[in-house]
């Protein structure tokens, strides 16, 4: 930090108050995130019940079955990395802080 400030307290405040204004946001920005993720995540579940429900009768195509299953895990992959991505963006904005 001294060879970006050297004496310069001003400049480091300025900074660090930019800082902390974009931490809030993101924060604001990260929980509204986990929200819709909780959101998406009890669609696909309530998809993953109707999955089940119907491989469950006699005479259901478990090829099918496979295929939509495969889709559903991707899916919640696909959700669960883009909210940890929010996360660690967040969590290295947090750390520079300190």
């Amino acid at each position: 930090m001294k060879e970006k400030y050297g004496e310069d307290v001003e400049d480091l405040c300025t900074d660090h108050e930019k800082l902390i204004e974009q931490i809030l946001e993101e924060e604001d920005k990260l929980i509204n995130s986990h929200r819709n993720h909780i959101d998406q995540i009890v669609g696909v579940v309530k998809d993953e019940m109707a999955l089940l429900n119907e491989v469950d009768k006699p005479g259901s195509d478990v090829e099918l079955y496979v295929k939509k299953l495969d889709d559903v895990l991707l899916n919640k992959i696909k959700l669960i990395v883009n909210l940890r991505q929010n996360l660690l963006q967040f969590y290295s904005h947090l750390k520079s802080e300190e």
